[in-house]
């Protein structure tokens, strides 16, 4: 099937065109069509599958063949509003659909938190058509800037399961009582559980549920799962990346101080990385994700504010350093490789206690796992290098990851792509090479350079940041 045959008119299939798409996926195919039709829908499909230009092209032309009566009312409010959970999303969404409509008048905005309200403000007085909003900055514009919803008669809800999580099923209710009566509603998700269902009676009138099945257009993502002491998951990490010499990856963590502990392991191995989560400001977060889609930096450390909306290109490596504190962010954390039709890997470390949730997690998302796997060097019994010794046994009262009460010397040799810090420790190594340097991972000399500390260990997820509502 072509876009042709979907019912878009010309400015829509030559954007389409322009952006390199050349048939639709799974999901396309099935929205669009009833989308123009007017159909109140919830469309299930899994992440990195063509879902934002599902509803984005159908909201698109309806209001570019909108009368210029219709089109006027711009001028008060805008006529589509799409609501999402996180700021990167939203920037995300906006920037789709500025490329879809280049050929036409249409006008598009991304309002969010963490940044100045009053130039958005601004751009809304100036007039927009489609809105794409977090609800927190939506009723801050609503209440103290007499921003009107009126005009709009397409509500879309991204990522309905995330909003649920995050508690803006209120705001989703308000939302619905100050946009025009007549209106389409079109709800997406990548989880299909019975909360979003329930959310979708709720809104919906007679809804079409959609539920789409990959294809193998769509990617390959292929799965590895090993076990091993929390205390040496960062020194495992590490020696991966060196190893094989990968110089993109996206790790996932359960807290914002797990972030900052990771990414502290990781500069001292020689690896460029940054933190990526909501305690940090929009700029920095932007700095980082951008350094991070050209090259210049290596991994990026996140929590579960980047499982959803970041669409990094070909990224090749997603990573869970242990797992989320909400099954359902395990799905959209792996759905951030092998996206619009690029393979990718998707690597669990885990230890033993995590080991039955990560079962019943992949049972739930019906996710073909491999059995868990011992890196060699780290199987149950393995000496523990030197430096490991004087910690607590794994799961013990510093659980909540080491910290470092001095920095660590760190030798300036760096092996390919400045992947790693040269020799740390002097013990016999089982391990290969961690970064590009000589790391050994067997006995270690505790008075060999950069070892001469106490460390404490990297264990189960600390107290959760508090995240509250992502979006605002």
């Amino acid at each position: 099937m072509s876009f042709e045959q979907l019912g878009l008119d010309q400015p829509l299939l030559h954007a389409v065109a322009d952006v390199g798409y050349r048939q639709p996926t799974p999901i396309q195919q099935q929205v669009i069509p009833e989308a123009l039709k007017g159909r109140d829908m919830l469309a299930c499909a899994r992440t990195g599958t063509g879902k934002t230009a599902a509803f984005l092209l159908p909201l698109l032309q309806r209001l570019n063949a909108s009368s210029a009566q219709e089109q006027a009312q711009a001028s008060t409010g805008p006529r589509a509003l799409v609501l999402v959970p996180t700021r990167e999303l939203a920037q995300q969404v906006a920037l789709a659909a500025e490329r879809y409509s280049r050929a036409t008048a249409l006008r598009t905005l991304a309002v969010y938190g963490g940044a100045n309200i009053r130039p958005q403000a601004r751009a809304l007085a100036s007039g927009i058509d489609l809105l794409v909003a977090t609800p927190g900055r939506l009723f801050d514009l609503v209440n103290h800037f007499g921003l009107r919803l009126d005009a709009v008669s397409v509500l879309v809800v991204d990522e309905a399961d995330r909003m649920l999580d995050l508690g803006f099923v209120r705001d989703i209710h308000k939302c619905r009582a100050l946009i025009a009566a007549e209106h389409q509603t079109l709800c997406f998700s990548a989880t299909f559980d019975a909360r979003v269902q329930a959310l979708g009676r709720e809104l919906l009138r007679d809804p079409l549920w959609i539920q789409a099945t990959a294809t193998e257009a769509e990617g390959k993502l292929s799965q590895q799962v090993w076990q091993l002491d929390s205390r040496r998951r960062s020194e495992f990490l590490a020696e991966l990346i060196g190893r094989n010499n990968w110089q993109q990856v996206l790790v996932f963590v359960a807290s914002r101080q797990q972030a900052g502990q990771l990414c502290q392991e990781l500069k001292l191995d020689g690896l460029k990385a940054e933190e990526f989560h909501g305690e940090r400001t929009q700029g920095a977060r932007n700095r980082a994700l951008d350094a991070f889609k050209e090259g210049k930096l290596r991994v990026l450390v996140a929590t579960d504010v980047a499982a959803r909306g970041l669409h990094i290109e070909a990224l090749p490596v997603v990573v869970n350093f242990g797992l989320p504190e909400a099954d359902e962010d395990f799905t959209h954390r792996i759905g951030r490789s092998a996206r619009a039709g690029q393979d990718g890997l998707a690597l669990t470390l885990v230890t033993a206690k995590e080991l039955p949730r990560l079962k019943q997690i992949a049972a739930k998302a019906g996710i073909a796992l491999p059995d868990a796997a011992f890196p060699a060097g780290y199987e149950p019994g393995a000496p523990l290098p030197a430096r490991y010794r004087e910690l607590p046994p794994e799961g013990g009262a510093v659980a909540g990851g080491y910290r470092e009460d001095k920095p660590r010397r760190r030798s300036d040799a760096r092996g390919p792509g400045n992947s790693s810090s040269g020799n740390r420790g002097s013990g016999s190594s089982s391990q290969g090479n961690r970064g590009s340097g000589n790391r050994g991972s067997g006995n270690r000399n505790p008075n060999s350079r950069g070892d001469n500390r106490n460390r404490k260990a990297f264990g189960a997820p600390g107290k959760k940041s508090p995240g509250g509502k992502a979006g605002r």
